[in-house]
């Protein structure tokens, strides 16, 4: 009979690894910062879709593909949609995506952020950062 193992044994024998802050990124994807960018604007997609209380058939009608491409996308699988139809799906869903250029502080490389804004009249909460 095995002897078992005490917390304590099976917890020195536990490799940790600190994140990057993007599972993308820790999963060593080349374009981790484009899937970053991609995953969030699914996440306000999915938001959008609840807070108006649609069904999928609905919501893929007004976007132009099936039920089973929606729940697929919503699912995390967006490899095939461009950051620029996530944001017509977006737009077609009533949500209005600004685009905002400005220079950067010399103290980091230049990124992409989306932000989500829970309600108009409130500060805007940076949901993904994109570095270049």
């Amino acid at each position: 009979m095995k002897k078992r193992r005490t917390y304590e044994e099976e917890l020195a024998d536990t490799n940790v690894e600190i994140s990057t802050g993007s599972v993308y990124a820790d999963l060593g994807l080349k374009n981790y910062e484009e899937m970053e960018t991609k995953s969030n604007l699914v996440m306000e997609i999915s938001k959008a879709i609840k807070r108006k209380k649609l069904t999928q058939t609905q919501a893929a009608e007004m976007f132009g593909i099936s039920q089973p491409k929606l729940s697929e996308l919503l699912s995390g699988r967006f490899r095939g949609y461009s950051v620029e139809r996530l944001i017509h799906f977006l737009n077609e869903i009533g949500q209005d995506v600004d685009i905002v250029i400005k220079s950067k502080p010399r103290h980091r490389k230049a990124r992409v952020t989306v932000y989500h804004s829970i309600h108009e009249n409130r500060a805007s909460l940076p949901i993904a950062a994109k570095s270049h």
